[in-house]
């Protein structure tokens, strides 16, 4: 009875134990564990919450007395810099030195204080002693990186870039390695306007570390987005010159050379520069002037591309290059001919030509698909024979060895055919398998926009704006930028009586222009001209008649009318369209740079949401 009543009490003191352990527990993580603090330590932050009040209230001496009194009972940063702060306001130096120096004994590892000291003397007018104590800081660094960088990145805090870079080449030294913090220097010496400084750091890391050819000229490129006047692309321009002179088989320095010339867009002396390169470097197999190439070529400069390919075709190159090089070179012609606004008959022969003796060479075949393709544009709206080119892009699409996208490719640039030539079914049915079969893909993006925008040809303006609206979130930028502008072009221009009259006119407008019916465009932009006193269509009218004055190259027509949107619509939705329309004019056609930079500075200034800005400010920058 006894032993059962005292198990029955354990039991019970137990349950009350278990208890009261899951009661702390859930005290502890519910609000932590407060340890008794130090009244010390509670008082020592009062007062220093205290002194930074004075700070604010500019009672400087009354910070100055409490911090001086905190600081003898316990040394921490945050003390230290804030009664340097009100001794640096009292004008105190006497004092500002006594406390620096109390910093450094305390703390005889931290680098900051000692350098405080130096930096301290400087201000003071001693930059001898303020060097002296620079340099012991140095002398007291050991081959440790951490500390390295942090020293340096102390005294760039301090905007003291000489000394910054000064520690950089010390651990260089501890570190044994010529080429460890280039790029730091290097950003640093762009700080210091030392030019000579950067170009000699960069050919430095390319003599000790050809391999990093690449990185180097990334980051020289960002140093020159940062080079306001171009100078420092000057220096290193010579500065490498010079080695390609003293080093013409050092092939590493005549690359670098060449990249620096296609920098300044300098093409004639980068082409001189590429075909030397392969002249004397075997090895280069004509990598530089296929790279020559294909960027003036992205850069729009077909001239040079043509030559260059025409140059490496004339050396015999071996078959798979010659091979990739004619195709490139076709590819280089198209799209130098598609820019043309009225090609004549010789030009359209001459490339039909050129098209017919590479397929005579290479045959119709998957290694063709791509030239193929241009082919079936060039037949179906330059030579008139849509049957023809829609039979070639057939073909392409029954070849096992073609890719799925390319032959969805075929597909879209079939259905445009069936479009323009009035063939709607055929074009709706075909860009909707494109859609269906690539979902959530660019081009399955690409067949959906160009479905809705055929809806909008044909007046269905309610189905195509619920296209354009689910393709605002497309993940290209592009067809969400053209879906938003074609989504509010319905939703902002609507008549009065809720119909579509003015923007059916407009969309059948748009429509013959897609089919390059120049004249019957024209003709519905007057009708809704001559059928509304007033409709908010009128400034799409004339940028519009903008679009069409330069597809005839009446490009002071154009003008005129762009100009007329920013005077009488500057808040409507084509305005930053026409101020941008205007500065290309103004750049490409009328060659007046500074009437350009003023359009793209009005984009920045005055339409700050603008779709162009990032583009507007890349050219002003430029400009």
């Amino acid at each position: 009875m006894l032993v059962a009543s005292y198990k029955l009490r354990k039991n019970g003191m137990d349950k009350i134990k278990i208890k009261n352990i899951l009661l702390l527990m859930f005290f502890v993580l519910t609000f932590g564990y407060v340890y008794p603090q130090n009244p010390k330590d509670n008082q020592l932050q009062t007062d220093y919450e205290l002194a930074k009040q004075y700070m604010q209230q500019e009672q400087f001496s009354e910070a100055a007395a409490l911090l001086e009194g905190i600081i003898d009972k316990q040394f921490r940063d945050e003390y230290y810099r804030l009664l340097i702060s009100a001794y640096n306001e009292l004008k105190d130096a006497k004092k500002q030195e006594k406390l620096i120096k109390k910093a450094v004994k305390k703390n005889a590892d931290n680098y900051r204080y000692a350098i405080d000291l130096g930096n301290f003397y400087i201000n003071n007018n001693d930059k001898a002693k303020g060097e002296k104590q620079y340099e012991s800081v140095l002398k007291k660094l050991t081959a440790d990186n951490s500390k390295i960088v942090q020293t340096a990145n102390y005294f760039t805090s301090l905007r003291n870039y000489e000394w910054a870079a000064k520690t950089y080449i010390r651990g260089r030294e501890l570190l044994k390695d010529d080429t460890k913090y280039t790029y730091e220097i290097t950003y640093i010496y762009q700080l210091l306007g030392d030019n000579e400084g950067i170009a000699r750091e960069y050919l430095i890391l390319l003599d000790k570390n050809p391999l990093a050819l690449n990185q180097i000229e990334v980051n020289i490129n960002n140093l020159f987005n940062r080079d306001k006047d171009a100078k420092l692309y000057e220096t290193i321009s010579q500065t490498v010159l010079e080695r390609v002179k003293k080093q013409p088989d050092n092939v590493q320095y005549s690359l670098l050379y060449y990249w620096l010339l296609m920098q300044k867009k300098d093409y004639p002396s980068a082409f001189i520069q590429a075909k030397a390169i392969n002249k004397r470097f075997k090895q280069q197999n004509f990598e530089t002037l296929i790279d020559f190439a294909r960027n003036t070529q992205n850069a729009g400069q077909y001239k040079y591309s043509l030559e260059a390919y025409d140059y490496i075709l004339k050396q015999k190159p071996e078959e798979e290059l010659a091979f990739s090089v004619s195709q490139d070179r076709l590819t280089c012609l198209y799209n130098q001919f598609i820019q043309k606004i009225h090609p004549t008959d010789k030009e359209i022969n001459a490339l039909d030509k050129e098209y017919e003796q590479v397929f005579a060479l290479q045959g119709y075949t998957a290694k063709t698909a791509a030239i193929m393709q241009q082919y079936a544009d060039i037949l179906a709206y330059r030579l008139q024979k849509p049957q023809q080119a829609v039979d070639l892009l057939d073909s392409i699409i029954n070849m096992k060895q073609v890719d799925n996208r390319m032959k969805a490719q075929c597909k879209l640039t079939r259905a445009d055919i069936y479009l323009i030539n009035g063939d709607i079914w055929e074009a709706s049915l075909t860009y909707s398998q494109v859609d269906k079969d690539f979902k959530n893909e660019v081009i399955g993006f690409e067949a959906k926009f160009r479905n809705a925008m055929l809806s909008y040809y044909t007046g269905d303006f309610d189905w195509a704006l619920s296209q354009f609206d689910a393709l605002r979130s497309s993940t290209t930028k592009l067809i969400a930028n053209d879906a938003m502008e074609y989504s509010l072009l319905i939703k902002e221009n609507m008549d009065d009586d809720s119909t579509y009259k003015g923007l059916a006119w407009f969309s059948k407008a748009d429509f013959c222009l897609y089919q390059n019916k120049v004249q019957e465009a024209k003709t519905y932009l007057d009708s809704i001209d001559n059928w509304y006193v007033t409709h908010p269509l009128f400034d799409e009218i004339l940028y519009k008649r903008a679009e069409i004055a330069i597809k005839e190259e009446q490009f002071k027509q154009a003008e005129q009318y762009l100009e007329d949107i920013i005077m009488k619509y500057p808040y409507d939705l084509t305005a930053d369209d026409a101020i941008m329309l205007l500065a290309g004019l103004s750049e490409e056609q009328f060659k007046d740079k500074d009437k350009a930079k003023q359009y793209y500075e009005k984009i920045i200034l005055d339409y700050p949401s603008s779709l162009y800005i990032q583009q507007a400010r890349k050219r002003y920058n430029e400009l």
